[in-house]
């Protein structure tokens, strides 16, 4: 790693984008600036007393004041990432929504002047995060609906996105889902040369022990690769489920009912919400398509993608994911314990029927460091 390493962080508000942080912190030293915690400071310097409460207010009233504010924020914050070597990490949203209004948290030209090397969006299923906003006093008057959240969500990824291409070559780009724990967090800023891996699987009515498996696989690749699994984004469990419910209405002529029990299993355990079903139906379209957004954009921005496959009929999802690699000049090597049609033949670069054949080969590519071996 160089002698200094800057990172822009963001994430809509109810991802735990800064906890996630401080318990990165634990364990692995580095410069955290927390972009709000100096625009206070900034503003009380001209007698204004802002808190989370009531910083949005303001910059609705005085949006050329709160920007100054920020702007010099981040002056004071590139100046003291000039005098020490070491992650400097600037945490912030980029984009708000307040009272039917959207204000973004960075301009380009303040993203040019600190000149990231790379650029870290934290995710979280929606449900969660309307759970944390429900606690945080900034949030707690506003009952936000599912498709308020996503949509907010879309505007960070795409906003986050498109600050990457202001810079030539673009910057690196990450979508992290807060399910992974801080190991992820840990490789893609600290081990950056290892390199990245999507794990393509099947998801849809699997059992427990399979994603055991699938979590055993991913184990056995984490000490040569940074791995991105694309079940620890949860929204999947609320997508499947309302197909599930609004089949069986289908199929017996019956309404919907009012309220669908949604069964999540985290990492901390199973947790069992209650949502209402117009919420998840105005949004159901807009989540289903992020789910498929967000999973192209980590391919794009891994090295290839490793698709586990050891049952025999084909997910339609892992099917699209290794076309969509391939697209992209990427490779993809598959563990598949059967017989192959042509088409998973043709978008797999290579086919191992051996799980730990396949495991021997990706380790063979890489050294400890996970850089090509000379």
């Amino acid at each position: 790693m160089s002698s200094k390493v800057i990172v822009i962080c963001t994430g809509q508000p109810g991802t735990g984008r800064d906890e996630y942080l401080q318990d990165l912190q634990k364990e692995q030293e580095f410069f955290n600036y927390h972009l709000f915690d100096y625009i206070v400071e900034e503003a009380e310097k001209e007698s204004y007393v802002l808190n989370k409460l009531n910083v949005l207010d303001f910059y609705d009233s005085k949006p050329d004041k709160l920007e100054s504010f920020r702007s010099n924020a981040l002056k004071r914050i590139i100046e003291e990432i000039k005098e020490k070597n070491g992650v400097h990490i600037i945490s912030t949203p980029y984009h708000f929504e307040w009272k039917g209004k959207s204000y973004k948290g960075l301009r380009e030209d303040e993203v040019k002047a600190l000149d990231p090397d790379l650029f870290l969006v934290i995710l979280d299923d929606l449900i969660r995060v309307r759970e944390r906003l429900r606690e945080d006093p900034q949030w707690t008057e506003h009952n936000f609906t599912l498709v308020e959240l996503s949509q907010w969500r879309r505007e960070e990824i795409i906003g986050v996105h498109a600050l990457t291409r202001i810079f030539t070559p673009h910057k690196d780009f990450y979508l992290v889902a807060r399910e992974h724990g801080i190991g992820l967090l840990h490789d893609l800023i600290f081990n950056r040369q290892k390199k990245k891996v999507y794990l393509s699987h099947p998801i849809t009515g699997e059992s427990g022990e399979f994603f055991r498996g699938v979590q055993r696989f991913a184990e056995a690749l984490q000490p040569y690769y940074t791995i991105f699994d694309p079940s620890m984004i949860k929204d999947w469990d609320m997508v499947e489920t309302w197909r599930r419910v609004r089949n069986e209405a289908m199929q017996e002529s019956k309404e919907m009912p009012e309220m669908i029990k949604v069964c999540v299993e985290y990492s901390d355990g199973l947790k069992v919400y209650e949502l209402n079903s117009w919420d998840i139906e105005a949004a159901i379209k807009n989540i289903r398509a992020q789910i498929i957004d967000v999973d192209y954009r980590i391919i794009e921005s891994s090295y290839c993608v490793v698709a586990y496959h050891p049952r025999e009929q084909i997910s339609a999802g892992v099917m699209c994911e290794m076309v969509e690699t391939k697209s992209l000049a990427k490779f993809v090597y598959a563990y598949y314990p059967f017989e192959p049609s042509p088409f998973f033949e043709w978008y797999s670069t290579k086919i191992f029927q051996d799980k730990q054949k396949l495991i021997e080969f990706l380790k063979s590519t890489v050294d400890e460091t996970g850089q090509e071996p000379r």
